[in-house]
């Protein structure tokens, strides 16, 4: 069998072209692994604190208010506080308006500040597209703190409508 130096040349052109082919979809890796080990505690050494009893912990809570056209409302101290329950150290936190489902028709700003005679906290929402974190505040240990809110209704507010506001706490090493 009589094969041409061309097609010799062709076959030898395949051949070198599959096996690279195959030397790139060879690619060796490896896999890395990490384990992550939790526990379940009931509450982060700080959250919210319930002033009904004044120790009832909690990860979340509501608060229902009352708003009037043209009125500021405020409560100087909510249903719930943030406790610092940790003994020994002092926590960090931030503060977000994470959504809302107003605008500056019925709403034209919201004001939280966190106080136990010692602000540690304040800020004020008048875009209530922002949702970034706040510039930190430092919770001394063992201690709570009223949330003071400050409602300015607009003057525009539509009588019936409800006004939505959901805020959240960042605590760092929980």
């Amino acid at each position: 069998m009589k094969i041409s130096f061309r097609k010799s040349l062709k076959l030898i052109t395949l051949l070198i072209s599959s096996l690279l082919i195959a030397t790139v979809s060879a690619a060796a890796y490896v896999a890395l692994q990490w384990t992550v080990n939790t526990t379940i505690v009931a509450n982060p050494g700080m959250c919210f604190v319930s002033w009904s009893d004044g120790t009832t912990k909690a990860n979340n809570f509501s608060y229902s208010v009352n708003i009037f056209p043209n009125i500021k409302t405020i409560d100087e101290n909510i249903t719930y506080g943030i406790w610092n329950w940790n003994t020994t150290a002092a926590k960090t936190g931030y503060m977000r308006l994470a959504s809302t489902n107003t605008n500056t028709t019925d709403v034209i700003s919201i004001n939280v500040t966190i106080t136990n005679n010692t602000q540690i906290y304040t800020r004020t929402w008048a875009s209530f597209s922002d949702t970034s974190w706040s510039n930190s505040f430092t919770a001394a240990s063992d201690t709570k703190y009223a949330i003071w809110i400050e409602i300015q209704c607009a003057s525009t507010a539509t009588v019936g409508h409800t006004p939505q506001f959901t805020f959240e706490m960042k605590v760092v090493e929980p």
